[in-house]
């Protein structure tokens, strides 16, 4: 399968209203970055412009549910979820798809009982090179182009990553990836990364403030080892391997967030080393962020505006760009992240889940009774459209829309132009 070839993913994803919601942004084109106002009468709903899968996530999907249809009489395993999409995952495991691992790195299926005759697709967030290793071990030429091509569905901008850390390994650079530890794609990336330069995974500002501090000596040595523990490639020398960095990663953080991580790693080696000399203290790695990461935020951003009462954000409870859909969000409106529309019970019960403190929530008179409402609604790039969709048709039954006002209220799709600064 040529890179950026593939069909549509399943067409029981889709949503009739998201489709339409979809169209209407083709017909617009591009030239605006502006949502899409959805009139239902006491309920308007605003979807920004980017939202729902991204191309990784789609070609992903294509390739798992084409090896199982494909080669029916063949085993076929995934090494952990495929994307962080409970509805996906569930769908493959019913078509006999089992995992290697599961969503808490646990192994299920071990080496021994995998044969060279059985089929594993890599998932979008690719693995690590130790999860390869014991893929050959059982048989599986994870090397070989055939598999590549047809069962390897690591999104393209995640390669792209681990090109860009081999590039500034090769040149002498320390990569420091800006990532959730824990998660499948900086595990991935770490381990595709160390093989060419020291690593270090970094969380957020704050990290990166602490590991400014030691790149300027502001902190005991002894103290790196504590305050980064196990995020380090192994022979990891702070006081060796910070005298050269770059930043790259995890495709979906917070492209602002990766942005600010850079400037204090970039203002500290500039500092320690002066303006004269950065260039060979400091990389730019500003191309390694990843276009539908950005394209979501930003759209989300355009949203902010809108005097919306809430939003509602559409996708897995462990799916890290939608959590980040919902950080952007919540700072400008009570936001909630759901899985689906059964997560709204009623008008006055809606269940949730707080990334922050990894816990499922259920909010009272969470609905405004102002009527019309103004609502936001999106989703994450491993969220399927037809998810949207029921969570819209809830909320237009909930509201009390008439009957046919969805269909009128696609008729009448317009544009929300945000207004003029004073």
């Amino acid at each position: 399968m040529a890179y950026g070839q593939f069909d549509r993913v399943p067409n029981h994803y889709a949503g009739p209203v998201i489709q339409r919601i979809k169209e209407f942004r083709r017909a617009v084109g591009r030239r605006s970055s502006d949502p899409t106002l959805l009139p239902l009468g006491p309920l308007e709903v605003l979807v920004p412009r980017h939202f729902g899968f991204c191309f990784g996530v789609e070609r992903a999907i294509h390739m798992a549910f084409s090896a199982v249809v494909s080669e029916p009489t063949r085993r076929t395993f995934l090494v952990s979820e495929i994307i962080h999409n409970p509805l996906v995952n569930q769908e493959l495991q019913e078509r006999g798809v089992r995992f290697l691992f599961d969503a808490h790195g646990q192994r299920q299926v071990s080496e021994g009982e995998l044969t060279g005759e059985d089929i594993v697709l890599i998932p979008a967030f690719g693995t690590t090179l130790q999860v390869e290793e014991s893929l050959r071990r059982s048989g599986i030429d994870t090397n070989d182009s055939g598999f590549r091509e047809r069962y390897d569905t690591t999104c393209p901008f995640v390669a792209k990553v681990w090109k860009r850390g081999e590039e500034l390994g090769r040149a002498g650079y320390t990569v420091i990836i800006h990532g959730k530890f824990r998660h499948e794609e900086t595990q991935a990336t770490q381990s595709h990364t160390q093989r060419h330069a020291p690593t270090l995974v970094v969380l957020d500002k704050a990290e990166a403030l602490v590991l400014r501090d030691h790149i300027l000596g502001r902190l005991p040595p002894a103290e790196f080892a504590r305050q980064f523990a196990g995020k380090w490639s192994e022979g990891f020398d702070p006081q060796r391997d910070l005298q050269r960095v770059a930043v790259v990663n995890q495709t979906t953080m917070l492209a602002a967030e990766t942005r600010e991580v850079a400037d204090v790693l970039r203002q500290a080696m500039a500092e320690r080393y002066g303006q004269a000399d950065l260039a060979w203290h400091w990389a730019d790695t500003s191309d390694t962020l990843c276009y539908a990461t950005n394209q979501n935020q930003n759209a989300i951003h355009r949203v902010l505006a809108c005097g919306a009462r809430l939003a509602l954000v559409v996708g897995g409870y462990n799916s890290s760009n939608t959590s980040h859909l919902l950080e952007i969000c919540s700072a400008a409106m009570p936001s909630y992240l759901i899985a689906d529309c059964r997560e709204i019970i009623d008008g006055t019960r809606l269940r949730h889940y707080d990334p922050t403190t990894r816990q499922t929530l259920e909010t009272p008179d969470w609905l405004p009774a102002e009527r019309p409402l103004r609502v936001v609604v999106t989703s994450g790039a491993s969220c399927p459209d037809v998810l949207v969709n029921q969570v819209v048709e809830r909320l237009a039954d909930l509201v009390g829309c008439a009957q046919g006002s969805l269909e009128r209220g696609l008729s009448q799709l317009r544009l929300w132009v945000p207004p003029e600064a004073p």
